[in-house]
């Protein structure tokens, strides 16, 4: 069985080590948009079984009003109608959720997070891949499917850190140690084999747990010039397709 994000989300927030990096996320309801929406200076609202960033809508507060993006869209709305255009802005009859927007680190004037692909082709949970996802220019979103594109990691902590290598090193341990943490909290409650873990750092270096999808796709992983974590991905679906047919 699997579970969609808010599932996920609630069984990382009963882990005492991981409920730190875990932005507020609440599902959706009018009442609950309007308090986000006063709490924070973005919000997030995502489909709960939603993946590849397919639906997700982004508003941000202005100094009047409000700024509704979903996709190529970009609408702005005064106080009255925010809620009307998000609604009219969803694209799925699944349940939507809301989560606090933060403020993440920018490469090269781009948003960018990170995608660890976690795999369990045997009895232990392993770390296949681990890349930057970069956005296209003026998006607000990394996903492959909307633009984003593939760096690798340590480049890309090497200039968040300003070339501080004890930084970046501190930095990878710990995003390798959270994610060990979500897939063995997760795997308590779910059978899957596989996570997409999306991780961002903000602007003060702190990381943040975006979710955890057990569906993740893998096509990032081929824009890198080092096709090794690619490699490993296929060999681990390979070996998972035989030991643990469907």
């Amino acid at each position: 069985m699997t579970m969609g994000k808010m599932g996920n989300y609630r069984v990382m927030l009963q882990n005492r080590n991981l409920r730190p990096h875990l932005p507020e996320t609440r599902w959706m309801t009018d009442a609950g948009t309007l308090r986000m929406l006063g709490a924070h200076s973005s919000v997030f609202i995502k489909p709960d079984l939603g993946s590849g960033g397919n639906g997700i809508i982004r508003v941000r507060k202005l100094s009047r009003g409000y700024e509704v993006r979903s996709g190529p869209s970009r609408k702005i709305v005064g106080a009255g109608s925010v809620l009307r255009t998000v609604r009219s802005s969803r694209r799925s009859n699944n349940r939507y959720l809301m989560q606090k927007g933060l403020q993440i680190a920018r490469y090269q004037g781009k948003i960018f997070d990170i995608r660890v692909y976690m795999q369990k082709p045997e009895h232990k949970w392993v770390i296949a891949g681990m890349v930057a996802r970069v956005a296209a220019p003026h998006k607000f979103l990394t996903n492959y499917h909307q633009g984003g594109h593939a760096e690798p990691l340590q480049k890309v902590l090497l200039n968040q850190f300003k070339n501080n290598q004890a930084k970046v090193d501190a930095c990878h341990r710990k995003i390798e140690q959270l994610s060990m943490t979500i897939a063995e909290t997760v795997s308590k409650w779910s059978s899957t084999r596989e996570l997409g873990i999306d991780l961002a750092l903000d602007k003060n270096g702190y990381i943040w747990i975006l979710e955890a999808n057990s569906h993740p796709g893998h096509r990032l992983f081929t824009q890198l010039a080092d096709q090794t974590m690619y490699s490993t991905i296929i060999e681990n679906k390979r070996k998972m397709a035989v030991q643990y047919p469907i």
